[in-house]
């Protein structure tokens, strides 16, 4: 709605000005929380809003990013010179900086809270200041502006001043509730909700969700000193009809269990879910935290954790030019051996069902029998290759890719796999007519798969086949299984490598990723032709104003380093972990 404008800019303005240094008022701040109603189910809280919107270590990448002609027109829209506009204004009228006026109006942080699982439900604003009577003041602006444009606009909607034990406040229609309490601004959807957040100012933090136990818990849960909190009360996901179905376990649909299950096993059992973002020396961390682990787990969290007293993950892969990398644990054996508990009835029979079935289409084995066979730790990892191994080249180079598995019985399951493997091959060759390619790699039998070049495949119209010659080959006790010959022996000489080492100190986690800024940069260079003609038609730009661009956007991608992310199951926690390091 139209009307709502000049209030967006006021609290646009609100956020630029936490940009600014840190908080120097002479009143201590005070916590946001505490004029947050206990009813709210979740909050959102910006506990040094200068640190986050300033960037941190980020701040001279996003400086470089404005540089980039998109980033250009957005500073230069209308609706940003208004914005501008209106700061100059309130920093005329306020008598004061935009970097003093933060300091004074939200040194205490802000948060946002509401319910969920309403229509329309109510939420709430504040803004937590040092200065109360520069609140007021800017308070009483505020709804002066806001005045003036509803008049330019000639709404219906007027702002309706009132007052609530001694606070000032006003109203715009139904949805739109403003107040100020000593030094902190508040904003709500419902009136009643302001009217809650009111009495708490004046009768203490008692009923607030400052005090609340899971808040509280939460608190000690998280590492000390985040620039940003998040808090969410499962609760209302636990009672909810589709929670109830979810969180139950053995659950009806087979397929959430085999993907998410141990994980919905530990959210179905905690209470709320935590997370935090803090700064780094070179980066930013976020943490997600849920106070439930091992203890009183179901059986859906031994198929995707690793044992207590076993080792999780292994390291993630790095071949040269490495995009993606991804190292997890996955128990497939156990979705046979505690099928019973994992799968409701009908479908732990249809299980047993096809598992009988099977053999004809499984070369002699059954579906069970590879389960069993296969291990609980695997790998993923993709990595920029130019196609090799074909004199005819694809229209758009595919990355090249493998999946590395370790085997609980490597003979069975390798004897197995070499049998299925070349009889889903032979099958293919009917239509694809492939050509099979044996070959012995630093003692190791790698069986591949190479496309005919003279024959025509017109679904293949950009000749992308060429991008791969799928192979398979055995590592002591992995499995690898990769898209090309060349990137097999690659593989291969990793997992070598890794044999000859000295073990790893065991990892605890059951998922460690890392994705590559400098591989992305490189799959984007690679692509050079098509971004730059895109450059040009989207932004009617000239050709080496085009490739200046592209230079500048590999530039910032190739700074933005790595992101690792790490899974934890411990005994009475499961963190998740997303660290960004940023390259030079």
């Amino acid at each position: 709605m139209r009307l709502f404008r000049p209030l967006a800019g006021v609290l646009a303005c609100l956020t630029l000005l936490s940009a600014a240094h840190a908080a120097h008022a002479a009143d201590a701040p005070t916590d946001p929380l505490r004029l947050v109603p206990a009813q709210a189910d979740f909050f959102l809280e910006v506990k040094q809003p200068r640190r986050l919107l300033s960037g941190g270590p980020a701040a001279d990448l996003i400086a470089a990013a404005r540089a980039l002609p998109p980033l250009q027109e957005a500073y230069d829209s209308t609706t940003a010179r208004r914005l501008y506009q209106l700061l100059a204004y309130l920093e005329k009228e306020l008598g004061a900086p935009w970097p003093e006026l933060l300091d004074r109006l939200a040194s205490g942080g802000a948060v946002v809270a509401g319910r969920l699982g309403q229509d329309a439900a109510p939420a709430l604003l504040v803004v937590q200041g040092g200065d109360e009577a520069l609140a007021k003041k800017f308070f009483a602006l505020a709804l002066t502006v806001l005045e003036q444009e509803l008049a330019r606009q000639e709404s219906k909607e007027h702002v309706e001043r009132r007052t609530y034990r001694d606070c000032e406040g006003a109203s715009v229609g139904k949805d739109l509730h403003l107040a100020v309490a000593g030094s902190a601004l508040l904003v709500s959807n419902k009136e009643e909700a302001l009217k809650l957040a009111l009495d708490l100012h004046y009768d203490g933090p008692e009923k607030s969700l400052a005090r609340a136990d899971k808040v509280v818990a939460a608190g000690k849960l998280l590492p000390p000193g985040p620039l940003a909190r998040l808090w969410v009360n499962l609760d209302v996901a636990h009672q909810s009809p589709q929670g109830k179905d979810l969180f139950t376990s053995p659950r009806n649909d087979a397929t959430v269990t085999v993907l998410i299950g141990g994980i919905l096993d530990v959210v179905g059992r905690a209470p709320y879910v935590a997370a935090g973002l803090y700064e780094e020396k070179n980066g930013f961390l976020m943490t997600v935290r849920l106070p439930a682990g091992y203890e009183g787990a179901s059986a859906d969290l031994a198929v995707h954790a690793p044992p207590p007293a076993g080792p999780g993950a292994l390291p993630p892969l790095r071949p040269k030019g490495v995009l993606f990398s991804t190292s997890f644990t996955l128990d497939l054996g156990k979705f046979w051996e505690e099928r019973a508990k994992l799968f409701s009835a009908q479908n732990a029979k249809s299980f047993e069902e096809f598992d009988q079935r099977s053999a004809p289409f499984l070369v002699g084995a059954r579906l069970s029998q590879l389960l069993t066979q296969a291990g609980a730790r695997h790998r993923l990892v993709a990595a920029n290759r130019a196609p090799v191994g074909y004199k005819t080249k694809p229209g758009q180079n595919v990355p090249a890719s493998a999946f590395v598995t370790e085997m609980r019985k490597p003979d069975e399951f390798a004897k197995s796999i070499d049998a299925i493997l070349r009889g889903a091959a032979l099958l293919a060759g009917t239509q694809l007519k492939l050509k099979l390619v044996e070959e012995t790699y630093a003692g190791h039998k790698v069986v591949g798969y190479r496309f005919p070049e003279d024959a025509k495949v017109p679904q293949d119209t950009d000749n992308l086949r060429f991008n791969f010659s799928p192979c398979f080959v055995r590592v002591g006790n992995q499995m690898a299984f990769c898209s090309t010959l060349e990137f097999a022996r690659e593989i291969v000489d990793l997992l070598e490598k890794e044999a000859k080492e000295p073990p790893a100190k065991a990892s605890r986690a059951a998922t460690r990723t890392r994705l590559f800024s400098a591989g992305a940069a490189e799959a984007l260079r690679a692509a050079e032709d098509q971004l730059v003609s895109q450059f040009v038609l989207s932004q009617a730009v000239t050709l080496p104003e085009a490739r200046e661009q592209l230079k500048t956007i590999l530039g910032l991608v190739r700074r933005l380093g790595t992101l690792d992310a790490e899974t934890v199951y411990e005994a009475k926690q499961l963190r998740y972990d997303f660290r960004l390091s940023l390259g030079q």
